[in-house]
């Protein structure tokens, strides 16, 4: 169906995104789909604790700084997450954002 989206289609309680959240999704979206199930739904759900976190922040997830990632990073260690754990977070979340950049070369 039109609009619906994985794995939030399978989640009635998620709430609408608001539009200026859109780009994420769509990014967050387009990576996911090249994984298997269980790959896609714990990176779906690495990207959402990075989108919250920026969220809570005031930031835009897509044009977080270095400073703003290490900040994270930091947050992660201190509730103590391993360090694969936090490697994947980072891996996934780089992997979104060149995801978006080859999109935006394909336009030019």
């Amino acid at each position: 169906m039109a609009g619906e989206r994985y794995p939030d289609d399978s989640m009635p309680f998620a709430p609408e995104i608001p539009e200026r959240w859109q780009e994420f999704a769509d990014r967050r979206e387009a990576l996911l789909v090249n994984y298997g199930y269980n790959t896609a739904r714990a990176y779906w759900a690495d990207l959402q604790d990075w989108f919250e976190w920026a969220v809570e922040r005031d930031k835009d997830v897509l044009a977080l700084t270095d400073k703003d990632k290490k900040q994270y990073v930091a947050l992660l260690r201190r509730r103590g997450y391993s360090e694969s754990t936090i490697r994947r977070r980072s891996l996934v979340f780089r992997r979104l954002l060149e995801e978006g950049h080859l999109e935006d070369r394909r336009r030019v």
